[in-house]
């Protein structure tokens, strides 16, 4: 009898934690969180910051030159 449940609960538990991927956001899906997937959205987000700010700063330079 134990073996049978043993069986069973193997057969049940492990393709669930095949399907289970890891993720650099804890908010967002799969349940393990990756170190390299977390720094590769933190490289991402730092990415787009500094286009914004290079966006800003060329905008301010044509508002003063209009000025």
């Amino acid at each position: 009898m134990k073996y049978i449940l043993t069986l069973f609960i193997v057969a049940t538990v492990f393709p669930m934690l095949g399907g289970c991927e890891t993720t650099g956001d804890p908010n967002r899906g799969g349940i393990f969180w990756s170190e390299r997937k977390a720094q590769d959205r933190l490289y991402e987000r730092e990415s787009e910051l500094q286009q914004v700010n290079r966006s800003t700063r060329r905008i301010e330079a044509e508002n003063r030159s209009l000025e």
